[in-house]
This record gives C-alpha cells, sequence and structure tokens, in this order.
C-alpha cells in the first residue's frame, strides 16, 4: 500500500476516534497518547510538498482542535470526528 497523503488521512480517521473515547472514559494517558499520534500524522501529512496553502490552513485548524481536544464542546467535537471521515472511505473504495 502506497503511504501518500490519502493513506496518512484516512489513519486520522480512527485515531481520532480512540483519542476522544480515551478521554471520555477518563484514560489521560492513553488520551493523551493518542493525541500525540494524530499530531504526528498531521505533522506527516504537512510534510508532503503537494499539499495546497488552502489545505496546509485546514490542517493546521485541525491541529488546534487535536491540540484543545479537552475542551471542545458537543459541535466542535462532531466537527473533527467527521472532518477525516471521508478520507478513510475514499481510501477503502480504492481497495475493493
Amino acid at each position: 500500500m502506497k503511504k501518500d497523503p490519502l493513506f496518512y488521512m484516512a489513519n486520522l480517521y480512527p485515531e481520532i476516534g480512540r483519542l476522544l473515547s480515551f478521554h471520555d472514559r477518563g484514560m489521560v494517558e492513553a488520551a493523551d497518547n493518542a493525541k500525540d499520534r494524530v499530531l504526528d500524522i498531521i505533522d506527516t501529512i504537512l510534510s508532503f510538498r503537494d499539499i495546497i496553502p488552502g489545505g496546509r490552513e485546514e490542517w493546521s485548524v485541525l491541529k488546534n482542535f487535536i491540540l484543545g481536544y479537552k475542551v471542545l464542546d458537543p459541535y466542535e467535537r462532531k466537527i473533527l470526528e467527521k472532518y477525516t471521515e471521508p478520507f478513510a472511505y475514499k481510501l477503502m473504495s480504492q481497495y475493493r
């Protein structure tokens, strides 16, 4: 499997789910570890030269959501959860 930006974008979807799930269950260390993995994935995405400037801005906004995950309101959480979902489905559709 080719590890291009889409691969990493798709992997954010389950990792963000884990982050929020750990947080909801009070598993602070596991949530912080998931947060670090999400931030590493975003940094990897931003390292690709084919990410356009507008896309870089979006990923920076997402990064700020992750950094403040502990204080997100329900609406902000929903945005965070839904943002990466389409990338996961797009990647999976390529391997049917």
